[in-house]
């Protein structure tokens, strides 16, 4: 499945605090900001926070 589509799936219903946010597809088309959007990109961005704070490892 590939992000555009994962997003589609996502925007059954869009976010009323949202106030009509969206994101443009490389094809024009507007997909509603949803909440679960905006969690999974929060949750990736500090997984990834995470995995950079990580001290790297010495090969013996």
């Amino acid at each position: 499945m590939t992000k555009d589509q994962n997003m589609l799936q996502q925007t059954q219903s869009s976010e009323p605090w949202m106030n009509g946010a969206a994101v443009v597809l490389s094809d024009g088309r507007e997909v509603p900001i949803t909440d679960t959007m905006v969690q999974q990109s929060l949750e990736a961005l500090a997984s990834n926070s995470n995995d950079a704070a990580k001290p790297a490892r010495r090969a013996s």
